[in-house]
């Protein structure tokens, strides 16, 4: 587990000064915009309800939830990641709002329990952990009852096309029994183990974290990292993204999606007078 955490925190302490230049094109733009209206029913009602933004790498979504006027905690593993999100919150405000708190998704001792409303965990950050099964129980623990988490992992079945390109025939059988790849860097050092799921498994996931999943959906069905040309014109973007919303929901086109998506929201425990 060490050694995963350690090629993790390598990664993304090295590239934490340029991470919002990597994500910062016509593509980014759209896929965050559809993102966002995704989350934005899961949000609480309750402005005073803090938040989680949990992986939160440069603080992307933390931000948009500092902006809408909650309360954020930032949870990342890397240290630079960490300091880029402050800085970042820094120019654009809230940091009265805002707290930074760096902890490997496996052990959120550092958050109080029973406590937020919303945690999003965006850029797969849960599917990256040494124990997904741990992450989420941790998430769980630090949700108050009928807390939402938000979350995104990568789709098993779309990492295919990798090892058919390569010939690596027998490596994919081996992939598709346990649905663990890499992270392909130059470093070998920098390589942490990637945990990919098809929907059902991510249902269960979930489940046994203590979660019910309110919504599923595959990011992004259409094609259009490929064609970013497509997406130059406002009139163009959002014709895209409305024929993107109708089928981004439709379980039969998650194959074609690099990414799956939940919604779910955390099971209240019964009280001790209930009824069995």
């Amino acid at each position: 587990m060490a050694r995963k955490r350690d090629a993790n925190q390598r990664y993304h302490d090295r590239i934490a000064g340029r991470y919002e230049a990597i994500y910062d094109d016509a593509y980014w733009q759209w896929h965050d915009a559809l993102t966002w209206d995704y989350l934005k029913p899961h949000l609480p009602a309750d402005l005073s309800s803090p938040v989680l933004d949990l992986g939160c790498g440069s603080g992307k979504w933390g931000r948009k939830l500092l902006k809408s006027g909650y309360r954020v905690t930032f949870v990342d593993l890397s240290h630079q990641m960490l300091d880029a999100a402050r800085l970042q919150v820094a120019q654009s405000g809230g940091e009265d709002r805002a707290l930074f708190v760096q902890a490997d998704l496996v052990d959120l001792a550092a958050l109080p329990a029973n406590h937020f409303g919303l945690a999003v965990a965006m850029g797969e950050p849960i599917g990256l952990a040494a124990d997904p099964s741990l992450a989420m129980r941790q998430i769980a623990r630090c949700l108050a009852p009928g807390g939402r988490l938000v979350a995104t992992f990568d789709n098993r079945i779309a990492c295919v096309d990798h090892y058919a390109e390569r010939g690596e025939s027998r490596e994919l059988e081996q992939f598709l029994r346990n649905g663990r790849t890499r992270w392909l860097t130059r470093d070998a050092a920098e390589r942490f183990e990637i945990h990919t799921f098809e929907p059902r498994q991510l249902r269960r996931l979930a489940e046994a974290g203590g979660f019910e999943v309110l919504e599923m959906l595959g990011k992004t069905v259409l094609p259009m990292r490929r064609y970013r040309e497509q997406l130059a014109e406002p009139a163009d973007r959002r014709r895209w993204a409305q024929i993107e919303r109708r089928l981004a929901r439709d379980p039969d086109n998650f194959a074609r999606c690099a990414h799956l998506q939940i919604a779910a929201r955390l099971n209240t425990p019964p009280s001790p007078d209930s009824e069995p």
